[in-house]
């Protein structure tokens, strides 16, 4: 278990596979993310198992001090031979968001990343109108890297995907 100062980030477990289908199918929450269609719960039990199955991803449930899952921490195409990886979050529980909470445990996941599986490098992609996940990214020094044109089709409208990144030696502000 990785502890931050407001959360902690643990290994999922099968019995999570509940909740995440839950979280999972929360339209709300999801519209910043690429779920689509509604998930089953054989779907979720299939997203846990894989992350301890795929060498090349890690899912993190994130709990509060509590001790409550509130939301997931994912790393990604994890690409041992160029020290990369990519990352996500997502804070399920609206009740926890605005506290903090996201901006704990990606500091707790860089750190993470960065010392203790000796990535070089993490990056991200996050829709161009979620001003609160990239002012949160800017904030703790990833950059732009680019801008992936009508990637995303919700609601409607096509929308776009900003990539960033954030090295090992640029500093956590």
């Amino acid at each position: 278990m990785l502890s931050g100062k407001k959360v902690f980030l643990r290994a999922v477990e099968l019995e999570d596979s509940r909740i995440i289908s839950a979280w999972l199918n929360d339209r709300d929450t999801n519209i910043n993310l690429d779920i689509i269609y509604p998930l089953s719960r054989r779907y979720a039990d299939s997203y846990v198992l894989s992350s301890e199955e795929e060498a090349s991803k890690r899912i993190f449930v994130i709990d509060n001090q509590d001790r409550k899952p509130i939301g997931l921490f994912i790393i990604d195409k994890i690409k041992w031979e160029y020290r990369n990886c990519e990352i996500g979050i997502v804070i399920y529980d609206k009740n926890q968001r605005g506290k903090g909470l996201g901006e704990d445990a990606l500091r707790t996941g860089l750190d993470f990343i960065f010392n203790e599986m000796n990535m070089n490098l993490v990056y991200l992609h996050v829709l161009s109108d979620n001003k609160a996940a990239l002012n949160l990214y800017r904030k703790l020094g990833f950059e732009f890297e680019g801008e992936l044109r009508d990637r995303i089709y919700k609601n409607g409208k096509y929308h776009n995907l900003i990539v960033m990144s954030k090295k090992r030696e640029e500093d956590i502000i």
